[in-house]
């Protein structure tokens, strides 16, 4: 788990980047719908998987890295994936991901491997359907399986990295609210 101290000077990164980055993709309001958990592994139309015991996951395929001195900031477009409480249902909402920590040691840029993250709170799945940014250094975030993590990283980021989730795809999702997509779910 970040320090404190660590988790707020992670956010300078963080917000340089998200300045860096553009975003132009009109959106339409849709009303948040439920999250649930199952115990089963949930495969989903779009071929993910969301692991048993959990809200849901977060993948950003393509981020991007940017390295000025000592500061690293990475971020991209992807997309959060959760149970929805009717059988067999999944949500999808677009999302800005933006991260960054104080590990850089030279200037430039490049594709970075994608970026994986497991949802295990309820309180993290409501607050992306209502539209509203995920802070890391608000939530339990662990790069193993510790049982109280409510934000498991599982690829593309260390523990070193601060970040933020922002439901939508652009700054008309933060006036009108996010778009979401049902996809059918089903157990593997």
């Amino acid at each position: 788990m970040m320090s404190i101290l660590h988790a707020h000077s992670a956010r300078l990164p963080v917000l340089l980047l998200g300045l860096l980055q553009g975003c132009l993709t009109p959106s339409v309001a849709a009303p948040p719908a439920g999250a649930s958990t199952s115990q089963n592994v949930t495969l989903t139309a779009t071929g993910q998987s969301i692991p048993a015991g959990t809200f849901g996951i977060l993948t950003v395929d393509r981020p991007r890295q940017v390295t000025l001195l000592h500061l690293r900031g990475m971020g991209g477009d992807g997309e959060v994936i959760l149970r929805g409480d009717e059988p067999g249902t999944c949500l999808i909402l677009p999302i800005r991901f933006v991260a960054g920590d104080f590990g850089g040691d030279s200037i430039g840029g490049h594709v970075s491997t994608p970026i994986r993250l497991v949802i295990n709170s309820k309180r993290v799945a409501e607050t992306l359907q209502r539209g509203q940014d995920v802070v890391s250094d608000t939530y339990r975030v662990s790069g193993h399986s510790d049982p109280d993590a409510e934000i498991v990283l599982k690829s593309g980021l260390d523990e070193s990295f601060g970040f933020v989730i922002n439901p939508g795809s652009n700054i008309l999702s933060d006036i009108f609210g996010v778009t979401t997509k049902s996809v059918s779910c089903h157990p593997a």
